[in-house]
């Protein structure tokens, strides 16, 4: 029986945070270290960093690009008359400009080509400029009215690109904000298991005394064996529930150190504690009007809608407006060439349309109405989300107030059975009682205050899971 006592101690020094403790580890501290080494949050964090920085990537569709190209050539194919043509033609030509695809459905190109041309062995009577240079610079405008029409087409690419980053980065977030969630519930359940250890094991202690005391009346036959065999199996009860906390206990520890990057299950630093006192004053936090993961729900609605957009536009004919107009100029010299070519003498003006329609009418109408069914799906989907962010809340929030009513009631119990042993307690020092009946009593004292300690502990995991819908997340 020592031997079994010494045992229990021993584990319980290891076990109990109140023995040895190295440092305190705060919630904020311990937050922080999930934060800072937890390789799942600082990769959330940096993809959460990098969608931000990309969140408007989809407006480089209308921005402004550069272009340019430069070729050299050599044409050696025969030619149907020498004489005019030659039989060799040498080409160097450097085009540059910029071009643009605005919102409304415009596409607008504006460059600059400049050209060597030399052409060997024709007739001068033929062809008396063999050497020359052009200069050419061109507008070339394209709009669109009916596939794109106003855009559409582009603004749609537009919405899914930028999109899908906010999509990604709300979901990031909320990913950081549940394991954060997490860890400060871990947290607490660790600095409340560590109470229910300690109120076990001198539940534990008085079960010992409980058994011995009827040990000895039976051995001196005041007492009956049933009185001994219920003693002992209350005995056995009691250290088969301090074993499985403890063993819970260092499940926690090795949960909550995994969440800080440590792979140990023995947690030296002292945590904080809370009375029911500080619980029973927390109030709901501030709620937001849409949780991350909803926000994400949104972004994807936005990117089925634009992507339902973006097929049925597809589907569409193509009938374009487009118009050129471009200034020309040759010469011998590469300086007049381009001097020439910012005059109007040799102007050339295009106007033109441009159509384009699928024949299969059928499979065309019924791809766009396929579309548009996923388009409010897309739609039902995400009111679906909402609905569900709403009911885990009203949900939460509604066990958050019972729990705290239950606390009250559970406190009373407590207080109830707190007096019930100090009276019974006095009762003995009087001599009006036996010790079996005390240690009954603070028995059920101890029951109550592990009832306390359940209810103050799922009053705190509920409150960690409410500030995933604040905007503040855990902190």
């Amino acid at each position: 029986m020592l031997l079994l006592r010494a045992s229990t101690l021993l584990c319980l020094m290891i076990a109990i945070p109140s023995v040895g403790f190295s440092a305190q580890l705060t919630l904020d501290n311990f937050l922080k270290q999930v934060g800072d080494k937890n390789q799942s949050v600082t990769a959330s964090k940096l993809i959460i960093e990098g969608t931000s920085q990309r969140a408007n990537e989809g407006k480089l569709i209308f921005r402004p690009n550069v272009f340019a190209q430069a070729q050299t050539a050599i044409d050696k194919k025969p030619t149907t008359n020498v004489n005019a043509q030659g039989d060799r033609t040498d080409n160097n030509f450097v085009t540059a400009g910029i071009m643009q695809q605005f919102n409304f459905g415009l596409q607008a190109k504006l460059g600059y080509n400049l050209s060597h041309t030399k052409i060997y062995n024709a007739s001068p009577a033929f062809l008396p400029v063999k050497d020359f240079h052009d200069g050419v610079a061109t507008l070339e405008l394209s709009q669109s009215l009916w596939r794109n029409f106003l855009g559409n087409e582009s603004q749609s690419q537009e919405a899914i690109i930028n999109s899908q980053a906010q999509a990604t980065q709300h979901s990031e977030s909320f990913k950081v904000k549940a394991t954060l969630a997490q860890a400060e519930s871990l947290y607490w359940s660790l600095s409340q298991i560590r109470k229910v250890v300690k109120v076990q094991n001198e539940s534990l202690e008085r079960a010992q005394k409980i058994r011995t005391w009827n040990q000895n009346r039976l051995k001196s036959g005041l007492a009956e064996s049933s009185d001994f065999l219920q003693a002992d199996a209350n005995y056995k009860a009691r250290e088969y529930e301090l074993k499985s906390s403890m063993q819970d206990l260092k499940n926690l520890q090795r949960s909550v150190n995994a969440l800080r990057g440590i792979n140990d299950d023995v947690i030296s630093e002292e945590l904080e504690s809370v009375d029911s006192s500080s619980i029973k004053k927390l109030a709901l936090p501030a709620k937001a009007e849409l949780r991350e993961d909803t926000k994400a729900a949104l972004e994807l609605q936005k990117i089925s809608k634009a992507s339902a957009d973006l097929s049925i536009e597809k589907n569409k004919p193509t009938f374009d407006v487009y118009g050129t107009y471009a200034l020309n100029g040759r010469n011998p010299e590469t300086d007049q060439a381009v001097t020439n070519s910012f005059k109007t003498d040799h102007d050339t003006k295009v106007i033109g349309i441009r159509f384009v329609a699928p024949l299969d009418f059928g499979t065309t109408n019924d791809n766009i109405n396929g579309y548009k069914k996923e388009q409010i799906a897309a739609e039902q989907n995400y009111q679906r989300k909402f609905f569900e962010q709403e009911q885990q809340w009203n949900d939460l929030a509604a066990r958050f107030e019972d729990a705290k009513v239950k606390l009250s009631l559970v406190e009373k119990i407590e207080e109830a059975q707190k007096i019930k042993a100090s009276n019974e307690r006095d009762r003995l020092n009087k001599g009006r009682t036996v010790t079996f009946q005390v240690l009954n009593f603070e028995q059920d004292y101890a029951q109550s205050e592990l009832a306390r300690i359940q209810n103050e502990t799922n009053i705190l995991n509920i409150y960690s899971q409410l500030k995933t819908f604040s905007n503040g997340g855990t902190k």
